[in-house]
């Protein structure tokens, strides 16, 4: 988080992070559709994040200019040293988790890497702003919401729903994140 008061801008980082084809990608771009921004994509002819995709999302609020950089990192795990850097100074993540069946093993075993990931910047999931997103909620394959909030949690995290090719569930999902990022900036001004 970096605070320009001197401008009334705050700026926050917010990371989209989980397992490969997920929806971290399709989250970030139904955003930059819904308002009109561009996404800058690094990625393979398999259309699959290579480095990562980014938006920048600005708010008015109180007098502030809040402008929230938001990437995705790649969830292969080929990619893990380009993942590890993206989370360098990442305020907030956004954990999005794929609903189907056959991938909820990985999708547990990625909350370790998010861990992980956290840890090398000296950050614990505990006291980083987190929300889980269970993503792909259309699929005729896709868990019960109460097996996905027991197999793939993050303990006192928000969550929430998602089918974020239809768009449904994704700026409701930017919401619940924006105002953890929010109590959170107006606990350390006071």
């Amino acid at each position: 988080m970096l605070i320009d008061s001197s401008r009334g801008t705050v700026k926050f980082k917010v990371v989209y992070h989980g397992i490969a084809m997920s929806g971290k990608t399709t989250n970030i771009e139904q955003l930059a559709k819904a308002s009109g921004l561009d996404v800058l994509s690094f990625d393979t002819k398999e259309e699959r994040t290579l480095v990562f995709d980014f938006i920048t999302k600005k708010v008015n609020l109180d007098g502030f200019t809040l402008s929230f950089s938001i990437y995705t990192v790649p969830g292969q795990s080929i990619y893990g040293d380009i993942r590890k850097m993206v989370m360098r100074g990442a305020d907030a993540v956004v954990f999005v988790v794929d609903s189907s069946e056959r991938r909820l093993s990985e999708n547990k075993e990625f909350i370790n890497v998010l861990e992980g990931d956290l840890k090398m910047y000296g950050k614990t999931l505990e006291d980083t702003p987190i929300v889980v997103q269970y993503n792909k909620r259309d699929l005729p394959d896709a868990l019960p919401l109460d097996v996905l909030k027991e197999e793939v949690c993050i303990p006192g995290k928000k969550c929430t729903e998602a089918i974020a090719v239809q768009g449904k569930g994704v700026e409701e999902t930017f919401n619940l994140v924006m105002e953890e990022l929010l109590e959170k900036f107006r606990k350390m001004v006071g």
